[in-house]
């Protein structure tokens, strides 16, 4: 890959925050059959312990579904078969991608160990591929978390289609808000790219399906289901980029969209003595109207609610398209008259008044498939491309918003629209995707150019396997394909030998 003309030094001054959320599909050692972990979290506590990691159990309805340490949070995803490893913040500075790399090698080598005392491992696709879903699988494995009856009996969704352990790899760059709706733009843009080189999941419920990325199928069909219109537009890219920061909260939470409960502040998706507003109303309308009478979700009785930017900050996962912009608030909340009046008045502004009042910024990446190394992969390639297959969506994150503005260049070289189309073609056929006479094959040779310049020479073995793939055509669903394809026997029987073929090696 050519360095290009322009000097890191003249990058330096961008450096970013990194953290990675990292979700991984769970199976038998000896069946391949999907695995709900049971002595896990008990298994890595050990071995967090013996590294001088001080743990503090999650639990919910007396089962534990998580650690907390000081390299992140041991948890699980939506149910006990799909786990989720939350690691960092690493603090900005030449070295945090290397520091985040050495993070993510550690915490899979304890994870896959800890598995082994269950007889159980982490499998390289983005999803199960041969898990039926029903109502015994769906409550019999989801975490303990009550935000999920609010989310079917409330919202009306159909939470269930997600529980064949679907699995992203959703990286974390922090930056300021002054580039922070310009940095969301192009991530939203671009996530095709993303989809493509980590497409990973073409099979469900045992049977071949017509995407490469079948992964990213969840949202339409948890949401599109629901009883609140916004939730249908929520998971999809807007029709047209952000103008600023005014533009995304007004499109996440303005009209059209409905408000999810009101909780007090470090609540998050904790739902216990949460009030809902009667009508559901959009979260702006909720903000700007003032106290208002509300019912509990469960036991308890109706209480005054007054609105505080606390409501604006716990809302912000509330949307679920290829990235999300993530903040806090300092513990000393800004006044909300300020904040409506600048939404209503000085838009422009909004920027630096968020800039003042949060403790960080960072967006976080959705697009990538969950993908490892495997026998196979390291058998084919040098290690080191087995080696930055979980780190590379962060490092290609990472340089894109180091060079944003080469990044935009890019984005704006093709209509949104474009774009938008792209995105599907990524999910069907990855590299092979075209759309509008645009193939990703060049859309990801560019990404890859970009985030390659920005990186130093020590982390450019970070991006050896997109390189990989884009060089052999070889995604992780291609090489899951060729191998079922050459195999013999029952389709069951290959089906399964390819589950356990695609092991997850830490290296």
């Amino acid at each position: 890959m050519g360095r290009g003309s322009e000097p890191m030094a003249a990058l330096r001054a961008d450096l970013c925050s990194l953290g990675v959320e990292l979700e991984m599909p769970t199976a038998d050692a000896v069946s391949g059959a999907s695995h709900p972990v049971c002595g896990f979290f008990s298994n890595l506590d050990q071995i967090l312990a013996e590294q001088g990691l001080v743990t503090q159990p999650l639990h919910d309805h007396g089962r534990v579904y998580g650690l907390r340490s000081t390299r992140g949070l041991h948890s699980v995803d939506n149910a006990f078969n799909n786990l989720e490893s939350s690691l960092g913040p690493v603090v900005k500075g030449e070295d945090s991608l290397d520091a985040l790399a050495a993070m993510i090698r550690r915490e899979l080598r304890d994870v896959s160990a800890a598995l082994a005392q269950e007889g159980a491992m982490v499998i390289n696709f983005s999803e199960h591929p041969n898990v039926m879903v029903n109502e015994t699988l769906y409550y019999t494995t989801r975490a303990p978390k009550a935000i999920y009856d609010y989310q079917i009996l409330h919202r009306g969704w159909n939470h269930m289609s997600g529980f064949d352990a679907k699995a992203q790899n959703s990286p974390s760059t922090g930056l300021d808000f002054t580039r922070a709706i310009s940095g969301l733009n192009c991530l939203l843009a671009l996530a095709p790219a993303f989809i493509a080189l980590y497409a990973n999941s073409p099979f469900e419920a045992g049977t071949l399906t017509k995407y490469k990325e079948n992964r990213l199928t969840i949202w339409p069909r948890q949401l599109d289901c629901s009883r609140m219109p916004g939730d249908h537009k929520l998971h999809r890219a807007p029709v047209r980029p952000f103008c600023n920061l005014a533009d995304y909260l007004t499109w996440m939470f303005g009209p059209g969209t409905q408000m999810w409960f009101a909780a007090q502040r470090g609540q998050g998706k904790s739902i216990s003595e949460v009030s809902l507003v009667p009508g559901d109303p959009p979260l702006l309308d909720f903000l700007r109207d003032g106290p208002c009478w509300t019912a509990p979700y469960g036991p308890g009785a109706a209480k005054i609610m007054t609105p505080t930017l606390q409501h604006l900050e716990e809302h912000q996962f509330a949307q679920y398209s290829d990235c999300r912009l993530r903040y806090a608030f300092k513990s000393e909340l800004p006044e909300l008259e300020c904040f409506i009046a600048l939404l209503q008045d000085r838009p422009d502004q909004l920027e630096d008044f968020f800039q003042e009042n949060t403790e960080f910024c960072y967006l976080e990446g959705r697009a990538s498939g969950a993908t490892f190394a495997d026998r196979e992969l390291l058998d084919l390639a040098e290690e080191e491309v087995g080696a930055s297959a979980v780190v590379s969506p962060s490092a290609i994150q990472y340089g894109l918003l180091r060079d944003l503005d080469r990044t935009k260049r890019l984005v704006a070289g093709h209509a949104w629209s474009d774009w938008l189309g792209l995105r599907e073609q990524a999910m069907r056929n990855a590299l092979d995707g075209e759309f509008a006479g645009i193939t990703l094959r060049r859309i990801c040779a560019e990404v890859l150019e970009i985030a390659g310049n920005a990186l130093t020479k020590d982390q450019s073995w970070m991006l050896a396997y997109p390189l990989w793939v884009l060089r052999t055509g070889k995604t992780g669903a291609d090489r899951a394909l060729d191998c079922f394809e050459r195999s013999g026997g029952p389709s069951e029987t290959r089906l399964r030998e390819l589950i356990l073929a695609r092991q997850m090696i830490p290296v």
